[in-house]
């Protein structure tokens, strides 16, 4: 059996039906994801457990919404509307921001920590 991308999990039918379907499930899957993940690194937090592969997911999640959506938008009215590649696509930015985010989790916690340290100074000038 060989790999076809014209398949994808059973869902071939309703990718291709409703392309635009894609846009929305771009959209809140990552908002939607970043929920319990946060949940679970509070609770990671108070318990003093290791951040790093929550700060990994929810940097990926972030950085997925704002990416995936530009990505997903112009490929969706440049291509031909194809649903089943449009997901490859968005799966393709996901993993490549998990591998980015998994190798630059510490520059990017302290780019957010010295924005806060940042904000904060400005606040107390006021």
């Amino acid at each position: 059996m060989e790999f076809s991308f014209n398949t994808f999990f059973g869902f071939e039918k309703d990718l291709m039906a409703h392309p635009e379907m894609l846009i929305f499930v771009a959209l809140f899957t990552p908002i939607v994801l970043m929920f319990p993940i946060a949940l679970i690194g509070w609770i990671f937090r108070k318990l003093k457990f290791n951040m790093y592969i929550i700060n990994v997911l929810l940097y990926t999640l972030m950085f997925t919404f704002l990416f995936g959506i530009l990505t997903i938008f112009v490929l969706y009215f440049i291509t031909d509307k194809n649903g089943i590649k449009l997901m490859y696509c968005w799966l393709t930015v996901l993993a490549g921001m998990f591998f980015f985010c998994l190798i630059n989790e510490k520059t990017i916690t302290k780019m957010f920590t010295d924005w806060s340290q940042i904000i904060e100074k400005k606040d107390k000038s006021r």
